[in-house]
């Protein structure tokens, strides 16, 4: 390999996802190069360009849609790394976000709100969205609930990807609203990306169903300037694609300097959820028991007690404890706590305040009770836990 490697990268920048990758590929070789990238605008389908072909280079990486494509990549004689994930590709190692860990997070975010009638919406056919939904499917069985998917035309491959089934996604919202009304309410939906999600609230919208209030929509991508054009905003699951890059360039760079890899699909976990309004509603019968939820949620800071949510229901404490074990199985103290401990968790994973203000915005006395309540919660300090999600998003390798 000469001193200033030539690296061909085949991955769309059209979209969010895409750029993460590439992000993390910058973000590798910013630290570990100099690298001399060929890159060209592309879309997902785009296939291989012409140029590759003639082209003096010393590894690619790619978003490898078929065996086809792969074969014509290793007849390149350059190391190839995948960063689409759809299959496993002789000599070939991959790369995917994980889709049980979305479909986990996903499902634990609907189960925990209170949900009880759930459905999927994605493309057919297409490989990331069908991983998707059986891992939907599977994590929600552990609940002990249901799947309900609605039934999408499968697309014809290779005749039709995954932005030809988008496109004509755009046309069905009829039928979507038509399987939507069918449904029973409150219901649940998690999609297979941010485009399928807009495509369900453009229809319920359109047909005037009410979302949250009917139904719930969450997608995945975090696509921050499409769930934001949205109505209501869209809630989204986040890729960690910047790793997910950043781990292929990796793997790259090994292959280049001449080490033998497994030919595996390493799994990325996501980064987090992003909590918007197209789920910001409460499947809760008892308007009571939703208004007193909402009560704490918006108070939280402020350090809300059973006092303050008794006085805001103008209820009696033997009533409103009766109302909240029926319906969420606890106490109105545990609750609190729940939700404390939620927003304090929340807040050490995504930012890098002082434990004195996570606490404080989260509504705890102080950062030694704080830490007293996630030792009983998580058996670690808030310092260890926030240590912990940066390495506990552990790489998963499967042979499948």
């Amino acid at each position: 390999m000469r001193s200033l490697p030539r690296v061909a990268l085949l991955i769309e920048s059209s979209r969010t996802y895409g750029r993460g990758i590439l992000r993390g590929i910058a973000r590798y070789a910013h630290a570990n190069g100099p690298w001399s990238v060929f890159l060209q605008e592309r879309e997902l389908h785009s296939g291989i360009p012409p140029w590759l072909t003639r082209w003096n280079g010393d590894g690619i990486i790619a978003r490898i849609e078929n065996n086809r494509m792969a074969t014509k990549l290793t007849r390149t004689g350059r190391p190839v790394v995948d960063v689409l994930g759809n299959n496993r590709l002789a000599d070939i190692p991959g790369f995917d976000s994980d889709a049980r860990a979305l479909a986990q997070l996903a499902a634990d975010y609907f189960v925990r709100a209170g949900f009880r009638h759930f459905a999927f919406f994605g493309y057919r056919g297409i490989p990331f969205s069908d991983r998707r939904e059986a891992a939907y499917a599977t994590c929600l069985a552990k609940h002990g609930f249901s799947l309900k998917v609605f039934p999408s035309k499968p697309g014809r491959i290779p005749a039709m990807h995954i932005q030809a089934l988008e496109q004509s996604g755009l046309a069905a919202g009829m039928a979507i609203a038509d399987w939507l009304r069918k449904q029973p309410r409150p219901l649940a939906i998690f999609a297979c990306n941010d485009v399928c999600a807009q495509q369900v609230l453009n229809a319920c919208r359109e047909q005037g169903i009410k979302v949250p209030e009917e139904i719930a929509v969450m997608g995945v991508d975090n696509d921050d300037v499409l769930c934001n054009l949205c109505e209501p905003s869209l809630t989204s699951i986040e890729p960690d694609t910047e790793r997910l890059g950043y781990e292929a360039a990796t793997q790259l760079d090994r292959m280049m300097r001449g080490r033998l890899v497994k030919a595996v699909i390493t799994q990325i976990p996501p980064i987090r959820l992003h909590e918007r309004g197209s789920t910001d509603v409460l499947p809760i019968d008892d308007p009571v028991v939703a208004q007193a939820l909402r009560f704490i949620r918006s108070r939280l800071a402020k350090r809300v007690g059973v006092k303050d949510v008794l006085e805001q229901a103008s209820r009696s404490r033997t009533d409103m404890e009766l109302r909240f074990r029926r319906w969420l199985k606890t106490s109105i103290s545990k609750e609190i706590t729940r939700q404390q401990l939620d927003r304090a968790g929340r807040l050490l994973q995504q930012t890098d305040l002082s434990l004195k203000e996570v606490a404080s915005r989260a509504g705890v006395a102080n950062a030694s009770h704080l830490c007293r309540l996630f030792r009983r919660r998580h058996n670690r300090t808030p310092t260890e836990f926030r240590g912990a999600v940066k390495t506990d998003n552990r790489i998963i390798k499967s042979d499948n």
